[in-house]
């Protein structure tokens, strides 16, 4: 008996771990699309303005386009060394005191999680073992 209470709190937990993590993604997508039509709505605002600098002044607008391909570049650059994914981006850790490794910063940086996502992804893998061994040792008897 006492098997089965764990097995049901932990799919519980489980359960709510899951809809945490996909309310994150859901909020992934948005930012996402959000981005990329920034992004796009900014590259036909510099186009627009690199094609009027070009009919007033060549040198100005080999200028600006040298200059917009130079911050871009490295903006996807500094962003693709991170290696951050879109979820991080929307689920970060909360900073200063706040922070879960803020009492204890003898943790390697590299244990550490990114985001809260990605702590939610480890305690869904870790809940997923334990489950799998409640189970197991269920039918093992």
């Amino acid at each position: 008996m006492d098997r089965d209470q764990d097995i049901g709190e932990i799919e519980r937990e489980l359960a709510l771990l899951r809809a945490r993590h996909a309310s994150y993604a859901r909020a992934a997508v948005i930012m996402k699309v959000m981005a990329r039509v920034l992004i796009a709505l900014a590259a036909v605002a510099a186009l627009a303005f690199a094609v009027k600098l070009f009919l007033s002044d060549t040198l100005y607008g080999v200028f600006f386009v040298s200059a917009v391909v130079i911050f871009g570049g490295a903006a996807i650059w500094l962003v693709g060394l991170l290696g951050l994914r879109w979820i991080d981006f929307v689920s970060q850790s909360p900073r200063g005191i706040y922070n879960p490794y803020f009492f204890t910063p003898d943790i390697d940086p590299d244990r550490r999680a990114r985001s809260d996502a990605e702590l939610i992804e480890w305690q869904i893998a870790d809940r997923e073992r334990q489950l799998a061994e409640l189970r197991t040792g269920a039918h093992g008897r």
